[in-house]
Parts: structure tokens; sequence; C-alpha cells
């Protein structure tokens, strides 16, 4: 299976963000694309996932919150897939951790904006902490592709605050460029660099799937969540490897081999599993 190359990883650590081409093969995209809508449906129709769903600023839902809660057939396994195992243990450490997941979409006609921004928990320190963005859609400058601005991620606190407030007020920003993507891409984008989008006005659907990722060091070093949010999340992953290897797709060609951090919880077959595993009421005391 596709890897992440040494480029790939430097083009990231000097701009803030990196595509990786042709990471999904046919079959675990067909399966994204048909569960995906499936769930996107839902929201609309206002089933049971509607509630978990957040509307964006014209009143649009968009991003599905807590993915793995809500019954689907792809979004654990897609998570212990062997390129994520593969590029989290060279780009963040072995001890990373999967700490949260969303399902972002653009609906055809109306979908909603985002606005500029830099992701939430930013630090002062130089740790490689970002976002997975995996799309089982094109994404284009037409149906409102996220932009990036290179190297933002690398700015003051004062300075990426201020070029904010001016995309918000006018969307276009110097040296912004578009993140246009195939089905089956990846974007990795570093929670400091600026990025956001338009309304969606094209006929065609957008979506993503938002993988988030810490390590055990970190948490303790910035104190995001309490022992008991990442000692779930990690039971959580090791449930996802499980559901990978024991239903995989028949493209499938390796498992990613998993070693548990010293001091974390293990998971086995038969134990109760929180497919939530919530941050909310889990944060802990953070340092300035």
């Amino acid at each position: 299976m596709r890897k992440i190359t040494d480029a790939e990883i430097r083009f990231f650590d000097e701009n803030g963000y990196a595509i990786i081409r042709g990471v999904l093969q046919d079959d675990e995209l067909a399966n994204f694309q048909k569960e995906s809508q499936r769930l996107i449906d839902e929201v609309v129709s206002g089933g049971p996932a509607a509630p978990w769903c957040i509307k964006g600023p014209e009143g649009i839902p968009f991003y599905l919150t807590y993915l793995h809660v809500h019954p689907n057939s792809f979004s654990l396994r897609l998570l212990a897939h062997p390129f994520i195992g593969d590029l989290l243990t060279r780009m963040v450490g072995p001890d990373f951790i999967p700490c949260y997941e969303s399902l972002v979409f653009k609906l055809p006609g109306h979908g909603s904006s985002v606005p500029w921004h830099r992701d939430g928990n930013p630090v002062q320190g130089s740790e490689r902490i970002f976002n997975i963005d995996i799309y089982p859609d094109k994404s284009t400058v037409e149906n409102s592709c996220v932009w990036v601005v290179p190297g933002s991620h690398l700015w003051e606190k004062e300075r990426a605050n201020e070029m904010i407030a001016r995309g918000r007020a006018h969307f276009d920003l110097p040296d912004a460029v578009p993140a246009e993507m195939e089905p089956g891409d990846v974007l990795l984008h570093h929670t400091k660099v600026m990025h956001g989008s338009t309304m969606n006005h094209s006929p065609q659907l957008r979506r993503v799937i938002y993988f988030d990722n810490r390590s055990f060091a970190w948490n303790r070093k910035y104190r995001w969540w309490t022992d008991e949010f990442v000692d779930l999340r990690c039971r959580l992953y090791l449930y996802a490897l499980f559901q990978r290897k024991t239903n995989p797709y028949p493209l499938d060609d390796e498992v990613f081999d998993y070693q548990v951090p010293d001091g974390a919880p293990v998971w086995k077959p038969g134990d109760p599993i929180d497919l939530h595993a919530s941050r909310e009421g889990r944060e802990a005391n953070r340092t300035p």
C-alpha cells in the first residue's frame, strides 16, 4: 500500500500542508463514498445523525461529529488504514493516538463556507500537530476546495490573526493556494496553517474525513485532556485495527502493527468499547 515519502514530509514541514496522491484503493473508496452519502442523507432528512451535525455560518449542516458513533462500515477501517499508522509513527512518534474524527461535507448548490482560521488547541512549540484529511471526491476550485497559505504555520500568532481577519472580510488572500484533490487522495494540514473555503455553489457534492491526532507525550506536556480520555482513544484505535484485520477489503495486502505505548491500556476482542470516546468533560488543566 501507498506510504508517505520523505520528500512529502519535508514539503509538509516547510509549507504546513502536503497532498499525498492515490492512497485509497478502489474497493475501499467505493464503500467510503456509499456509506458517507448515506450518513449525509440521514443528516439532511433529519435522521438520527442530524443532532450531531454542526451548521456553518450560513446555517447549513456541514460537520458531522464523532463519526464512529453513527453506524457505518467504513470509518473504523479507514482509521486503521496502514498508510495512517505508518505516517503517524514517522511524523508524530510511536506513541501517537488518534483523538477525533468527523465527516465534513459541502452540499451541492449550497454548501457551507468555512472562514479562514487556524485549528483549535494551538501550541507554541514546534510539534507536528496536524489533521489527516481523506477525500472520496474530487475537490476543486469549482466545488469549493480548501485554500491554504503555505508557510503560515510558522507565523507568530499576531500576524496570523491579522491575516485571518483580513480573509474573513474578503476571502482572497495573497499567496493563498487551492488544495485540489482527487478521489482517494489525502491532505495533511498543520493545525496552525491558515486555511478556509468558500460556499459551494456547484452541482457537485464535496466530502472529506478529518482525523485529528496527538501523542501520549504531547498530552502529558500540554494537558489538553485527561488520562481517561487518552486511554479511551487508545482502546478505540486498537478496536479499529481489529475491525480492519478481521474484515479486510479485497485489495488489502497488509495490516498495521501498532505497538501499544508503555503504560497505555490494551483492548482485547470481547472487551467493551466506547465508540463515542467524547472529549467533552474530559479537558485537563492546560499549561499556559
